[in-house]
């Protein structure tokens, strides 16, 4: 996919990126080393900066968990709702039920649909770019069973079943709502460029530091780099977990489920 194309492709330009300010930093320490005695009064600058890292990280990661357990929430929801819809409609008893039902099953047979396509990723709008084809088809097949149930409701028989059966439409198509707006939900550009940009600054100064030393540790450097590396991709991939290696699919099954029981 282009997401995860691109996505690797920034975590290996930060990478390369992390090792240059780590070695740049060094050559700067080693400068500074020279002209000056000691370090001593930097350490509270660098634990500041390292520190505000860290903080900043944590909030990113634990806000990205949240929005991802939302979004598997969300898939439980829609199929909760569209079997309570489904058993509600059979209310309305006959015909008149069998076609509202199939109707249904129809709606949610294409958003299942939906959500089994491949997905892609427009940059601008840092949203997931569905099929318009099946979007409009969802749509259309919605329209047509609420229109459905409307008409059915204009017979004096079926207000007791329509007291009922509407509500849960009503909540089938407020998730779905909820789950094309949660794709979408995800902190502001700002905040990645702020995790990026902290993250070389503190590569920066953690090369400073290891020019306390005579020898340079390629090992700590790589480490170092590339624990910063997978940190800051799996932040990024758990907020758009339909497109990265981070997948929500594996709670889909919970509305093919439900759609496969409907009878």
């Amino acid at each position: 996919m282009i997401f995860m194309s691109f996505a690797l492709a920034i975590a290996a330009a930060f990478f390369i990126g992390a090792l240059i300010s780590l070695q740049f930093g060094r050559y700067l320490g080693l400068r500074y080393r020279k002209r000056n005695e000691g370090t001593g009064a930097l350490a509270t600058v660098e634990g500041a900066i390292f520190g505000l890292m860290g903080l900043l990280l944590a909030f990113t990661i634990s806000g990205a968990l949240q929005r991802f357990d939302d979004r598997r929430q969300l898939v439980i929801q829609e199929a909760t709702a569209a079997t309570t819809a489904y058993d509600r409609l059979n209310l309305f008893g006959g015909d008149e039920a069998r076609r509202l039902q199939d109707s249904l099953k129809e709606y949610v047979r294409a958003r299942v649909e939906l959500y089994r396509m491949a997905h892609d990723f427009l940059l601008l709008q840092r949203a997931e770019d569905f099929s318009d084809p099946q979007e409009e088809k969802v749509l259309e097949l919605k329209n047509k069973l609420w229109d459905a149930a409307v008409a059915a409701c204009a017979q004096p028989n079926f207000r007791p079943a329509c007291a009922l059966s509407l509500p849960t439409l009503n909540s089938l198509f407020e998730v779905a709502r909820l789950r094309a707006g949660a794709a979408e939900k995800h902190p502001p550009q700002i905040i990645y460029f702020m995790l990026f940009g902290l993250g070389l600054g503190c590569s920066l100064l953690a090369g400073f530091g290891m020019a306390a030393s005579a020898g340079r540790s390629w090992i700590h450097m790589l480490i170092f780099a590339g624990t910063l590396t997978v940190a800051l991709y799996v932040v990024t991939d758990m907020e758009y977990p339909r497109l990265g290696l981070i997948r929500v699919e594996n709670f889909d099954h919970f509305l093919a489920d439900a759609y496969n029981q409907m009878r």
